[in-house]
């Protein structure tokens, strides 16, 4: 097949080509959402280039036909600006478009890039967090990722009514349940997150260790890292649990999905503002979920897709794991409903045609507004 043309997408036979933009920590908290999402634009079809971090590519990226453009940012704000100007003469013979920041980490660059190439761009926002202000003439788009964001930019009035859309991540997602389908194996609970609140994994060693007491046949796995990772390990020892619990130390996102396919219930103790991948993740891969509260994200709808408890309560965590193994039929229940909930919202196919719809009406107000 012969390369796509290079160019601006009003190029008879042009393809339109999008450069998503990645912040330090976007591909990290995104995940294997990146990916579903940029292999469903392909098929769209459109060219697209991603621009990351140094040393922060996605596992798994088809690179050839997606184009991957790295970076390094200095804190030097006069280094900094000099690699900014760099990066811009890199991606300007590229012909791209438009660009889309992939969430808020993104947004400082995204701006940057926007106005050093003179191109529209639209930004993902994934948090309810921040306090984001519609103030730049290159941002055609917000794009919130869930109804709670939706509702909250429009009740600040930080954003015109007209330029939000809902958009929510897209995820690949089992046909059925695949928990508790081994009865000759002992169930394997995974806790995961960052280790930067010691009470909620402290309370989940604790719940842990009622389980044992209460004498469930349980594996359980920690799998995270942090700050607070020693004195997670001193207390699971004083607990007596180190025979029966593993600590993982998570190197990619990708290493997760690993993770859950041999997991059973999957925990996510640390409250959070923004849509939590890991939790769709888990949800996807037909895992019952208990988490602590996650208002951002519109998919934990309590005791219909997950179990939800008090960051922290080690007594009420530990009741609903024990009501996830005593009734398998309703933690299959739980999986199932979570996964038909991903099958209507979180298509990784309508988000990208709904995405590439945006990206041309984009396009297309910018060659009207220069002819």
């Amino acid at each position: 097949m012969s390369p796509a043309p290079v160019g601006n997408a009003d190029s008879p036979g042009a393809l339109l080509h999008v450069g998503l933009v990645a912040g330090p920590r976007s591909l990290a908290e995104l995940g294997p959402v990146v990916r579903h999402l940029t292999v469903g634009l392909l098929d769209q079809p459109m060219r697209v280039t991603l621009v990351h971090p140094a040393g922060a590519a996605p596992a798994h990226l088809p690179s050839p036909p997606v184009g991957m453009v790295n970076y390094a940012i200095s804190r030097v704000p006069l280094l900094r600006n000099r690699q900014i100007r760099a990066l811009v003469e890199t991606l300007q013979p590229l012909g791209l478009d438009l660009l889309h920041g992939l969430d808020c980490n993104a947004l400082p660059l995204t701006r940057r890039l926007a106005a050093g190439l003179d191109l529209d761009y639209l930004i993902a926002l994934t948090s309810l967090e921040g306090n984001f202000r519609f103030s730049d003439p290159h941002c055609r788009y917000v794009l919130a990722a869930s109804e709670p964001i939706r509702e909250l930019l429009l009740a600040s009035s930080a954003v015109p009514d007209e330029a939000v859309v809902l958009l929510r991540p897209g995820v690949h997602r089992a046909r059925k349940a695949t928990c508790f389908t081994d009865p000759s194996h002992a169930p394997a609970l995974v806790a995961a997150g960052e280790f930067t609140s010691y009470p909620a994994f402290a309370a989940v060693l604790e719940a842990f260790a009622g389980l044992l007491a209460a004498r469930r046949d349980c594996v359980f796995f920690l799998v995270g890292g942090g700050r607070h990772e020693a004195a997670l390990r001193r207390r699971a020892e004083a607990l007596g649990l180190m025979h029966d619990l593993t600590f993982v130390d998570l190197q990619s996102p990708e290493q997760l999905q690993g993770i859950l396919r041999g997991a059973d219930v999957f925990i996510c103790p640390v409250p959070s503002q923004r849509i939590e991948v890991r939790l769709l993740a888990a949800m996807a891969a037909g895992v019952p979920v208990v988490c602590a509260e996650n208002p951002a994200a519109d998919f934990v709808m309590a005791d219909r897709t997950a179990l939800t408890f008090q960051a922290g309560d080690a007594g009420e965590l530990a009741v609903k794991l024990k009501a996830l193994l005593d009734d398998r039929a309703a933690a299959r229940s739980l999986a199932e409903n979570a996964l038909a909930l991903l099958r209507e919202n979180h298509s990784p196919a309508r988000v990208s045609q709904q995405l590439a719809e945006i990206y041309r009406a984009v396009v297309s107000k910018q060659v009207t507004s220069t002819d």
